[in-house]
């Protein structure tokens, strides 16, 4: 690490710090799942009511199992991390008391009044910021999602599509496509930044601490 400038060195310990967020190939699979779930359910879908619940679970079990699959392959060639106890517990309640409640209120607003601006939009585009800036920063790709988040908001608003369930397939699509594409993105930033992680005898030389 000698040869690493102050930069460098501090983005090797913002993704060792963060390891678990930055194995991107773990969220593609759900991503993959999020986008047959909106298509499946969404108006004019070609699947039968009595189907749909079945799709769903059927579809959400095979993503959990590809991104257990992809975290094992992380794990054997990068190694782990042991993150020092308590470092991240502030961005963990957040998440849970603050982040997540706000997303599910927005989406149960959507759902249930039918605002023609989608609150649950404006309420994925602050939580995907504040995923990026707490796991690390970079990965401008997210502030693109954040972008597109607050511009499907007022798709409503224009009237291409219809306030509540309709919109609501929008936003999980986006979503979908956020885990997908963002995933991928976020692997080849891995890739960067620790470039000869897959290549060593004992990976978790690379990635044992968190500086």
């Amino acid at each position: 690490m000698s040869t690493l400038s102050p930069h460098a060195v501090q983005r090797v310990h913002d993704v060792t710090a963060n390891f678990f967020f930055w194995q991107g190939l773990r969220w593609v699979p759900m991503g993959a799942a999020l986008l047959a779930v909106a298509w499946g359910l969404g108006p004019g879908a070609p699947v039968p009511d009595a189907w749909q619940t079945p799709l769903l679970l059927a579809t959400m079990a095979v993503s959990l199992g590809l991104s257990s699959m992809a975290g094992r392959w992380y794990a054997r060639s990068y190694g782990r991390v042991r993150a020092r106890p308590g470092m991240h517990a502030r961005r963990t309640r957040t998440k849970w008391l603050v982040v997540y409640p706000l997303v599910a209120v927005a989406l149960i607003v959507d759902a249930v009044w039918k605002l023609p601006v989608l609150t649950s939009g404006l309420a994925f585009a602050g939580a995907i910021e504040a995923y990026r800036r707490s796991t690390g920063g970079g990965r401008r790709h997210y502030i693109v999602a954040s972008a597109l988040f607050i511009a499907i908001a007022f798709v409503p608003v224009v009237g291409l599509v219809t306030p509540g369930a309709p919109a609501l397939d929008w936003v999980l699509a986006l979503l979908g496509a956020t885990y997908v594409v963002g995933g991928v993105l976020d692997h080849f930033e891995l890739r960067r930044v620790l470039p000869g992680a897959g290549q060593l005898d004992d990976p978790t030389e690379i990635v044992a601490g968190t500086r």
